[in-house]
């Protein structure tokens, strides 16, 4: 691979770390220790930290690329009152062991879902986590309710880096994390996170502490399936246009039984799904 595209993939994936995470930092309200359970999943060769909280179907939260599962503050306590709600450290990230050597973050999120036993999930991913969820989605549907993907990048996107992430790559190459935050914290998208407040210093010491899982970013490290994630989700989209038109082409009395043959097999699939509302209303996080 020429320098010109390991440095446009670099500054892609800083680009990626940089969007939306100011969406969430401002949440300062930290679960009630009573009430939250934390563990070490000890998975695929390395050990992850996670925290669990509430009852009901499970959410699992996939955190950011500068940042750690605290990120997700904010939310826990709330989502927690009608669901088991699970956040985890990425490998590299946080409590979560070190990553000396290249690895998935998909097949660890399989694997703490294994080892919670659940085997179903609301997965919700921002940014670098909006990465990993929705390649987890396409490899492991079966394992998914429901994808909610926030700022996400997603693998195969050729639009070129922007000055920030220009700037941030070139700040990550110097070695030195306060230069590098720095350059993160003065860049656009933290416009409205203002210095001085208390989330600008929690989202700023999370990036301090989580420079050190800068290095997973090298282009070869992480592993993912060949194919790019756009053109897999561009098939899907296909897939589902033909069967559309299919649809619209057959008798009414046809589709109608085909509606209930479908919805008889999903049944079948997951028994413990409860049918949806008769007046359509529907649930939400």
């Amino acid at each position: 691979m020429k320098r010109t595209e390991r440095v446009t993939k670099l500054a892609n994936l800083a680009g990626w770390a940089l969007t939306a995470l100011s969406l969430l930092c401002g949440g300062t309200q930290a679960l009630a220790k009573e009430n939250a359970q934390t563990g070490v999943a000890e998975v695929n060769g390395t050990k992850l930290y996670y925290e669990t909280a509430g009852k009901g179907p499970a959410v699992v939260l996939v955190h950011g690329g500068l940042v750690d599962s605290r990120q997700w503050n904010g939310q826990m306590k709330e989502f927690a009152k009608r669901h088991r709600v699970v956040r985890y450290d990425l490998r590299g990230f946080g409590r979560s062991a070190a990553a000396p050597q290249p690895f998935s973050h998909i097949e660890d999120l399989r694997a703490l879902m294994d080892f919670l036993k659940i085997e179903r999930a609301t997965v919700v991913g921002l940014s670098l986590g909006g990465i990993i969820a929705a390649d987890f989605a396409l490899e492991h549907p079966e394992r998914v309710d429901r994808l909610v993907l926030v700022g996400a990048g997603l693998r195969g996107d050729k639009q070129p880096p922007d000055k920030d992430a220009m700037k941030a790559y070139e700040a990550a190459s110097k070695g030195i994390a306060e230069e590098f935050v720095n350059v993160i914290m003065k860049s656009g998208l933290y416009a409205t996170v203002r210095e001085g407040t208390p989330a600008y210093a929690r989202l700023r010491q999370m990036m301090l502490e989580n420079f050190k899982a800068l290095s997973t970013f090298a282009p070869g490290f992480l592993k993912y399936p060949a194919q790019p994630t756009i053109e897999r989700l561009g098939h899907q989209s296909a897939h589902a246009r033909h069967h559309r038109r299919r649809g619209r082409a057959e008798p009414k009395e046809r589709r109608r039984h085909a509606r209930g043959r479908d919805s008889w097999r999903a049944q079948s699939r997951h028994p413990r799904r409860e049918p949806p509302p008769s007046r359509g209303k529907t649930g939400r996080i």
